[in-house]
């Protein structure tokens, strides 16, 4: 019997389905709360139109994402923009929060004071970023308060609007979390290029499978090659070529690394014809064979 694909678990929350987010979408919950009850390992997912902000206080544990395996003591701060592939294994011990936030709410109006460290979160901006906090320090107690209080507030909450002093103790967070993320220091605003660009990645991670042209990618933002390729230029130092290339690639590591199908189903999945053509773009692009990088990094070992 062909073994089936396996594909990367998405979910709203981990292991609640994949059911539409609202726009002011916001749960908040103690590490020990959901990772308890899976043996307090969070196998490999992600969350669409979810950022998730995770503070450990207490305890240890790892994450795992894209660039691999990182240590999480206290105190750590972990930032997972939407749509971001990523795993946890915590020490029975772990205290700390998760707050999660709809994408759709960074860019609300009622935010947009904050709008520049709002940016640090975006799905363009990338994978999870971690940052240790010094355990005394006003920051983590701070962010501590504030998300323990946003809790209390939360609990029993109904859906719909969210009250104007969540949303002000939001910004709060998010800004306290920003300055940590950037070291204290304030993204530059988001000009022109940078727009279109997050456009444009957007629209990569819609389309890549699907062998989609630059020309093509051009038309669906109403622009033209020339300038999508100043602006890609300008902000990433590379071509759009490149930017639909590595996110090929990126998607061949995750199911390499959180599933075990195989070589030629994966090759398959992303749009190779030819297994023998994919093995040759990714040990170009990576400089390791597919087989070996799964040997290095495969989560389920």
């Amino acid at each position: 019997m062909r073994k089936s694909l396996q594909d990367i678990s998405r979910y709203a929350l981990y292991g609640e389905g994949n059911q539409p987010i609202a726009p002011e979408f916001l749960h908040i919950e103690t590490i020990s709360a959901r990772s308890s009850q899976h043996e307090w390992t969070i196998s490999p997912h992600a969350h669409p139109g979810i950022f998730q902000l995770l503070l450990l206080e207490e305890g240890h544990g790892e994450m795992v994402d894209d660039s691999g395996s990182r240590l999480l003591e206290p105190v750590s701060l972990v930032a997972v923009p939407s749509g971001a592939v990523h795993a946890f294994r915590f020490a029975e011990d772990a205290q700390g929060w998760v707050l999660s936030v709809a994408d759709a709410l960074l860019h609300d109006g009622r935010l947009s004071g904050f709008a520049t460290i709002a940016g640090l979160f975006a799905p363009a901006a990338g994978g999870a970023m971690l940052c240790r906090l010094e355990g005394g320090s006003a920051t983590a107690h701070r962010l501590g308060w504030l998300l323990a209080d946003l809790a209390q507030a939360a609990a029993g909450g109904a859906a719909g609007a969210l009250p104007a002093t969540m949303v002000a103790e939001l910004a709060m967070v998010l800004t306290l979390a920003g300055e940590g993320l950037s070291g204290g220091s304030q993204p530059n605003p988001r000009g022109g290029h940078d727009a279109l660009v997050a456009r444009f990645r957007r629209l990569v991670d819609a389309h890549y499978r699907e062998g989609w042209n630059i020309t093509a990618y051009t038309a669906a933002l109403a622009t033209t090659p020339p300038t999508l390729t100043r602006a890609c230029r300008h902000v990433l130092g590379k071509a759009p070529g490149d930017v639909v290339q590595d996110r090929l690639l990126l998607e061949a590591m995750r199911l390499l690394t959180y599933t075990t199908s195989s070589v030629g189903q994966i090759a398959e999945r992303l749009g190779f014809a030819d297994p023998a053509y994919f093995a040759r773009f990714f040990k170009t692009r990576s400089g390791s064979t597919a087989s070996a990088f799964r040997r290095q990094r495969a989560w389920l070992a």
